[in-house]
């Protein structure tokens, strides 16, 4: 058994990226001898390759998450405290939740019922703040750029309009934004004008950028006070949510 183990210690220093002592010290027969023991392992246990490559994907998600956290941190003032980014609740509300969203995105209108059942259930207690990020064509930047832009005739204005297009379903060509924007109460004309100051494509961008060093790669991407929840996984989104009023 002491054997046994002891090639197999000498099985994981070859496998290794440096040399070892032990595998220095082998000949070249112990080498054979503890590869044939290894490949017979495998092929008697071929489970213990699925694990380990289980454990590997286990490792690189934490890897992932952990540079995830890490980049919120360092961008904790640009992901909280833009003031141009809408917010809907009062600014000294026990908790912040930041959606990163498109106007296209099916899952992002799954989740604006969550959204919407949060704010009529907790009211002041939470502020919502949403990144505009279009990331699925022309008509989301068109749609995103049209909301920024109504945003400008008072956060009430912006949150009926912004209600409105992530709950339609479809194409957002021109003629359907305008026409969501008149039944929400938008100027449409003032809108209009208003899309065309280069300042709201610089903050979309920047939107992007932002979120590029996050590691978004999708929406929605809701930051809930300190927690990352990545899609419309309203279990997750629940616990994160309990577990910050909770704080």
């Amino acid at each position: 058994m002491m054997r046994f183990a002891g090639l197999i210690i000498a099985a994981l220093a070859l496998l290794g990226c440096q040399q070892s002592q032990a595998e220095a010290q082998m000949s070249e027969a112990e080498r054979d001898e503890v590869r044939e023991i290894v490949r017979d392992y495998i092929l008697a246990n071929p489970e213990i390759i699925e694990d380990a490559l289980i454990e590997l994907q286990r490792r690189a998600r934490a890897r992932e998450m952990q540079s995830m956290y890490d980049a919120v941190a360092a961008q904790s003032d640009a992901i909280f405290n833009d003031p141009r980014d809408p917010r809907i609740g009062p600014d000294d509300a026990d908790l912040v939740i930041v959606e990163f969203m498109d106007y296209k995105c099916s899952y992002c209108r799954v989740a604006n019922d969550w959204v919407e059942e949060v704010r009529e259930e907790y009211g002041d207690r939470v502020q919502f703040i949403f990144k505009e990020y279009p990331i699925l064509g022309d008509d989301s930047a068109q749609a995103a750029i049209a909301a920024l832009a109504a945003l400008r005739q008072g956060e009430e204005v912006y949150s009926a309009f912004h209600t409105a297009m992530v709950s339609s379903s479809g194409p957002l060509p021109d003629e359907r934004i305008f026409q969501l924007a008149r039944v929400s109460g938008v100027d449409v004309e003032r809108m209009r004008q208003d899309m065309e100051d280069p300042a709201i494509i610089d903050h979309i961008t920047q939107n992007r950028s932002l979120g590029s060093v996050l590691g978004v790669t999708g929406t929605p991407f809701f930051i809930v006070g300190d927690t990352v929840v990545a899609g419309a996984n309203e279990m997750a989104l629940d616990e994160a949510l309990a577990r910050g009023l909770r704080e």
